[in-house]
C-alpha cells in the first residue's frame, strides 16, 4: 500500500473508533428515523455527499411489499414488585425489532410466549426481528427468567408505530464518476441496533472506502449503497436504471471482528474480483481464507439473483453466522477490534487499487509489430549478450531487473485481449511489477490502455 493511503488507514482509524461509539446506541431498523439519522451521521462524518431515495410504505418491489415506517418510543416490563426486569432503553435490543405496540397487565406464560432468549448463553441477550408479521415481544438475558425477580403478573408496555400512510423506506446513493460508465457498488446496510461487527463495522467500512476512491481519478465508476438488508437492496434494484452497466460489486459487512481476513466469493467462485481480492487478502494476512458462495448471507443473494448476475465479494473478519457473538448483546464494542478494522480497510483499499489497474494493453498499430526495440528507448541495456545484467546499465531510466525480466513475457502476451491479472497468472510475475512495466510502456508512446 502506498504511503498515502497508509496514511489514510490510520487517520480513519481514529474517526471510526469515534464513530461506533456515537452510533452504537442508536435504536435502528429496515424503516424509522434511526436508520435515517446513523446514516446522515455517518456521510456527514466522512464527508460524503450522498442522495436520499425513498419508496413509499405499500408498495410492491417485485414479490416484495415495502414495509411500514417502524419507531418506538417505550417498551418496557415490571414484575409483581413493580420493578422494571425488561427496558429496551437500558439495550436496544430488548425490544423485539419492528414490534407491535401493546400494553396490558399477562401471566408468566403469557409474556414467556413473547420473550427470546439464548438458553445456552444465559448472559447474552439475542437480536430478534418481526418486519412482516405483527408480533409484539421482548429479548433479555435467559438468567431473568430463571430468577427469583421474574415474579408475575406483569405490566407490560410497547409503545411503537407503524406508520403506513405517508411512511417510507429509504436508502442512500453516492456516485464517484469514473473515466468510463461501467459501475463497480459498494453496497453495505446500516439496519441493526447496537451490533458492533454485524452491522456497524461494514457500514464504517464502506464510507472510508468510497471516502478514499473519492480522492482519486479512476478507470469506474463507483457507486456507494446504504440500504436496509434485503428489503433496501431489493428497493435499490427495482429502481436503479443502469444495473446493466453494473460490473461487480462489493456487500460490506462484518469487517471488525476478531478472526483472520475471510473473502466470500462471488456466484462465480473464479471471477477477476475473486482472484484480485484472493491474493491481496492473503497478501496482507497470511491466515487469509476463502468461504465458498452460498445464497444464505446478506445483500449478495439479492445482486446474485438470476435477474441480475452481480458478481459481489465480501471481505470479512468475523463473517456473519461463523461467531458465536453473532446477533446477540455480545457483539459490542468490546468485542471488536479496531486494529481488525483497519487491516480489511487497507485489503478494501488494495483490491481497488488493483482493479483500477487490470487494464488491458494495446499496441499503438500498425507502427509496432512483433517485439518492441526497448534499447533505443532507454528500456533495455544498451550493451546486449549478458545474463541478469546490472540494473544500472539501463541508462538514466529507474527500472529494475524485475521489469526487465519481465519484458519479454509481456511483449508475447500483449494481444490486445488479455488483462493485467491473466497475465500476472499466465507468467508468475507479480500483478504490480506486470502493471509497472506496461506503465514504463505507456510512458514510451508504444501501448495504450483499455
Amino acid at each position: 500500500m502506498t504511503k498515502d493511503n497508509n496514511l489514510f488507514v490510520e487517520n480513519t482509524k481514529h474517526i471510526a473508533d469515534r464513530l461506533f461509539k456515537k452510533l452504537f446506541p442508536i435504536m435502528r431498523s429496515i424503516t424509522g428515523p434511526g436508520f435515517r439519522e446513523s446514516a446522515k451521521i455517518g456521510l456527514e462524518t466522512f464527508e460524503i455527499s450522498a442522495t436520499e431515495k425513498k419508496i413509499s410504505s405499500g408498495s410492491k418491489v417485485f414479490d416484495w411489499k415495502i414495509p411500514a415506517e417502524w419507531d418506538v418510543q417505550e417498551a418496557w416490563v415490571k414484575n409483581s414488585e413493580g420493578k422494571t426486569i425488561i427496558d429496551f432503553k437500558n439495550s436496544t435490543l430488548e425490544v423485539l425489532n419492528f414490534s407491535s405496540a401493546f400494553e396490558g397487565v399477562v401471566g408468566k406464560e403469557e409474556l414467556l410466549d413473547h420473550l427470546h432468549t439464548i438458553p445456552k448463553r444465559p448472559e447474552w441477550i439475542p437480536y430478534r426481528t418481526s418486519y412482516y408479521e405483527n408480533n409484539w415481544g421482548f429479548c433479555c438475558k435467559h438468567s431473568l427468567i430463571t430468577s427469583s425477580e421474574f415474579s408475575e403478573p406483569f405490566q407490560v408496555k410497547i409503545d411503537s408505530t407503524k406508520k403506513i400512510k405517508n411512511g417510507s423506506l429509504y436508502w442512500y446513493e453516492a456516485t464517484h464518476k469514473g473515466l468510463s460508465k461501467d459501475t463497480i457498488i459498494i453496497s453495505t446496510y446500516i439496519c441493526h441496533p447496537s451490533l458492533a461487527n454485524d452491522n456497524l463495522s461494514g457500514f464504517i467500512t464502506a464510507l472510508a472506502l468510497f471516502k478514499n476512491i473519492m480522492s482519486k481519478q479512476t478507470r469506474f465508476t463507483y457507486k456507494l449503497v446504504i440500504v436496509p438488508e434485503t428489503i433496501g437492496a431489493l428497493a435499490f434494484l427495482h429502481s436503479y436504471k443502469k444495473k446493466n452497466r453494473i460490473r461487480a460489486g462489493f456487500v460490506v459487512t462484518t469487517t471488525a471482528g476478531r478472526d483472520p481476513l475471510g473473502v466470500k466469493k462471488t456466484y462465480q467462485g473464479n471471477h477477476w474480483l475473486d482472484k484480485i481480492a484472493l491474493k491481496v487478502c492473503s497478501e496482507i494476512d497470511p491466515k487469509s481464507f476463502a468461504y465458498n458462495f452460498a445464497p444464505d448471507g446478506s445483500d449478495e443473494r439479492q445482486y446474485s439473483a438470476p435477474e441480475f448476475r452481480i458478481p459481489t465479494i465480501s471481505i470479512t473478519n468475523s463473517k456473519y453466522h461463523e461467531y458465536d457473538e453473532y446477533h446477540t448483546s455480545a457483539d459490542d464494542l468490546s468485542y471488536i477490534s479496531i486494529n481488525n478494522f483497519c487491516k480489511n480497510l487497507e485489503a478494501h483499499i488494495n483490491v481497488i487499487n488493483r482493479i483500477e489497474r487490470n487494464v488491458i494493453p494495446k499496441k499503438i498499430y500498425p507502427k509496432h509489430k512483433g517485439e518492441f526495440q526497448l534499447g533505443k528507448r532507454n528500456l533495455f541495456p544498451n550493451i546486449g549478450g549478458g545474463t541478469y545484467q546490472k540494473v544500472s546499465d539501463v541508462n538514466s531510466v529507474n527500472i529494475s531487473q524485475k521489469h526487465i525480466d519481465a519484458y519479454s513475457w509481456l511483449m508475447h502476451l500483449i494481444d490486445g485481449k488479455t488483462s493485467v491479472l491473466e497475465m500476472a497468472e499466465i507468467s508468475g510475475i507479480e500483478f504490480d511489477l506486470i502493471y509497472e512495466s506496461l506503465v514504463l510502456f505507456k510512458s514510451k508512446g508504444i501501448i495504450k490502455f483499455s
